[in-house]
């Protein structure tokens, strides 16, 4: 049985570079649903496709209507991504407000639609979407577990097996059905200067779950990010660490830095270069083959120009971390 990796991930730049430098192997597993925060640059959606080559996508805008009070962003990025060709799904949640789910009813054909549920909430949707005239046969179910990093997968896998098999029959309607979750750090702050290991508690609930799932259940996750979307004020920005992020087998490699000013303070390309050593010299780099990340991680390490900057680092920490999910999934 082949598994599908369901990346959910924000409407930045970086995402955009780090699924356009994804090799075709790759590519071929990844239905990524893909979050506008508070605002949506004018060119993304010419980007976005362009990148990704006219694959299957998903949208969603619930965030962005939440804090715009308007559906505009997200109905025209829809319908640009689809005028380039580009085979884009709304994404939808039950608890999403009746503005936002009606906008997605009238975006739902042809490709269908990605719809959200908590466990929590996971029963009562099959009986909304009813409501709403849809049928499962045309949604793709991702049941979104949110933040996971403190949990003890191997005792919470129980919980959601337990739920996955009272709704076993109504699942098995869906087109697909995947489990998603989230466990990185929000931020760097409760982390030690210096590399750090952070298990990949979403990674090992799935593990610990799939092969005792009743119907099929693809993975998903928060890529190296957090679920919430709240962009941090610009003064938390400027006093931020010059951290890197790099996605390993059973952990994320976090080197939390210094920020750039104060009396320790480094400038932000001389950080990233050592951070850059750190991760090409630890015993677990690499492992994937073509991976487009590791190749800038060796040119910074080396000494290469145009690597220091926070985009640069975030476009590489989400494309080593697809790569890598897209690679070890069976």
């Amino acid at each position: 049985m082949i598994y599908r990796y369901v990346p959910l991930l924000k409407a930045k730049a970086g995402e955009i570079t780090a699924l356009d430098n994804l090799t075709a192997s790759h590519r071929a597993r990844i239905l990524p649903v893909v979050h506008i925060g508070e605002t949506l640059s004018p060119n993304f959606g010419k980007k976005l496709s362009a990148a990704w080559g006219g694959q299957p996508l998903a949208i969603d805008g619930s965030f962005n209507h939440g804090h715009t009070g308007s559906t505009a962003s997200f109905v025209n990025l829809i319908q640009a991504l689809r005028s380039d060709g580009t085979p884009t799904m709304p994404s939808v949640n039950p608890s999403d407000p009746a503005a936002y789910v009606a906008a997605v009813g009238v975006l739902k054909n042809p490709q269908g639609l990605v719809m959200k549920s908590s466990l929590a909430t996971l029963a009562s949707s099959y009986g909304w979407i009813g409501q709403q005239g849809w049928s499962p046969q045309e949604i793709d179910l991702v049941i979104d577990l949110k933040h996971v990093a403190a949990i003890d997968p191997q005792t919470f896998s129980g919980y959601v097996l337990s739920v996955l098999h009272q709704g076993a029959q109504a699942l098995s309607l869906f087109r697909s059905v995947t489990l998603a979750s989230a466990a990185a750090p929000k931020d760097h702050g409760s982390l030690a200067y210096g590399p750090n290991r952070v298990p990949r508690t979403d990674w090992q609930l799935w593990q610990s779950t799939y092969q005792l799932s009743p119907v099929k259940l693809d993975y998903g996750d928060y890529c190296t990010g957090h679920p919430d979307l709240t962009e941090p004020p610009g003064a938390a920005m400027a006093n931020a660490t010059v951290s890197a992020r790099y996605t390993l087998d059973t952990d994320w490699l976090v080197i939390k830095g210094r920020s750039t000013g104060g009396v320790h303070g480094q400038p932000m390309a001389v950080q990233y270069a050592s951070h850059a050593t750190t991760i090409s010299t630890d015993p677990n780099f690499g492992g994937i083959p073509s991976c487009w990340a590791d190749g800038r991680v060796q040119h910074a390490a080396s000494g290469g120009q145009g690597m220091g900057s926070r985009q640069k680092w975030a476009e590489i920490a989400a494309n080593r971390h697809i790569s890598l999910v897209a690679d070890r999934l069976p």
